[in-house]
């Protein structure tokens, strides 16, 4: 038998009914058996095109964990440690294990599709899913600009969306009763007031605040990394570095915590504490573990007898008051350091409806003036009047 020349493709039907598809790359034959001729004749027709797009031999063996292992190194250097760090664990608890030992040239639109329903049919949450997509949009269009791939696969298919979940918030007569339980922590008093992020009121330090103006600047996060420890990273998006203004009573409740509880944490951790600025450090003066934050206010919660509310339900708490007492959501999206697109999109629902004013303006305003043109000493009139 000839040797193929380079990309050249056979398609031969086996005895038991299914075909067999061939391409020669770098003189080495790539096979696949098909059930279906229409689709070994596509495979073929696919990796003809890469090849001469310049796939290589190596390349074609090539299997999904092989190239996201590869693209998550590249993506290491570019991003955030924490966005690294969820990609890595995205990767590992759900790609690898469902797809990560197929080859990438056995990939296509219909098996991600699947995977994704998968996921839906499984519980996986929205976020996940989410940046499950992601990934998977990232590495396969890093495969194409390689010519691994004749396209990106996962911008061809639909993303499944979980149903979406209530949030769940306090109004403002629970929010005063808790706060009520927990008066001398200006912790929750802050939580409550801006709606801040957990990992940006861990990181405040009290450089952040102007006593003069008012104003609390938001420039970091805290964040752990998987095997222990914390560092300081900057907010995700540049709209995550904003300014807050505070009012009096905030203010001088800050000013107490500074001078009074500050110091006792020093005093009773002695040669333990760690300075390192902190508004509300942990007792040894390093940053609070974020678990922990969540445990307890999950405990407080409990014996204070409201509603069960997640930390992060904090920050709808306070986005919803804000909206309901008719701030402008330009205003509360820059609080919250997020775009007002994504404030609309989550709070809505609870911007006043105030369509009876509205619909009463606009019908002055197109109401059309009518005029007696017969009779001309009303004309004289309103032209004087003009």
């Amino acid at each position: 038998m000839s040797k193929r020349s380079h990309g050249e493709g056979s398609l031969n039907k086996r005895s038991n009914g299914t075909y067999l598809a061939q391409v020669s790359i770098e003189g080495k034959r790539v096979s696949k058996t098909f059930k279906v001729r229409k689709d070994a004749q596509e495979w073929i027709t696919t990796i003809t095109g890469q090849v001469k797009q310049g796939l290589t031999y190596s390349s074609a063996k090539i299997t999904i964990d092989e190239l996201l292992t590869a693209w998550l190194e590249i993506k290491k250097t570019k991003s955030r440690p924490a966005t690294s760090e969820s990609y890595q664990r995205i990767a590992r608890l759900y790609i690898s294990p469902a797809l990560g030992s197929m080859k990438l040239q056995d990939l296509n639109a219909a098996k991600v599709q699947e995977f994704y329903n998968f996921l839906v049919k499984h519980g996986t949450g929205k976020r996940t899913i989410e940046l499950t997509h992601t990934i998977f949009h990232g590495f396969l269009s890093h495969a194409q600009k390689l010519g691994l791939i004749a396209q990106n696969w996962a911008a061809l298919v639909e993303v499944p969306r979980p149903e979406h979940r209530e949030m769940s918030i306090w109004d403002e007569s629970q929010v005063s009763q808790f706060l009520m339980m927990v008066q001398s922590d200006s912790f929750y008093r802050l939580a409550f007031a801006t709606g801040m992020r957990r990992g940006e009121i861990i990181g405040l330090q009290w450089k952040d605040v102007d006593w003069t103006t008012g104003m609390l600047h938001i420039r970091r996060q805290v964040y752990e990394p998987e095997g222990g420890g914390w560092l300081f990273q900057a907010p995700k998006t540049e709209r995550g570095k904003r300014g807050i203004r505070l009012g009096k009573g905030l203010l001088e409740a800050l000013r107490y915590h500074y001078t009074k509880t500050i110091p006792l944490l020093i005093a009773i951790a002695g040669d333990d504490w760690q300075e390192n600025d902190l508004i509300f450090p942990n007792s040894k003066g390093n940053p609070r573990n974020g678990y922990d934050v969540s445990k307890t206010f999950h405990d407080l919660v409990i014996s204070s007898g409201l509603p069960v509310i997640r930390f992060h339900d904090i920050r709808h708490t306070a986005a919803s008051m804000m909206l309901l007492h008719g701030e402008p959501p330009v205003r509360v999206a820059a609080i919250l350091g997020q775009s007002v697109q994504v404030l609309l999109s989550t709070y809505a629902h609870y911007i006043p409806d105030d369509q009876e004013r509205a619909s009463n303006l606009m019908d002055a305003i197109t109401t059309p003036t009518s005029i007696d043109l017969e009779n001309p000493q009303r004309l004289h009139q309103i032209a004087t009047e003009k």
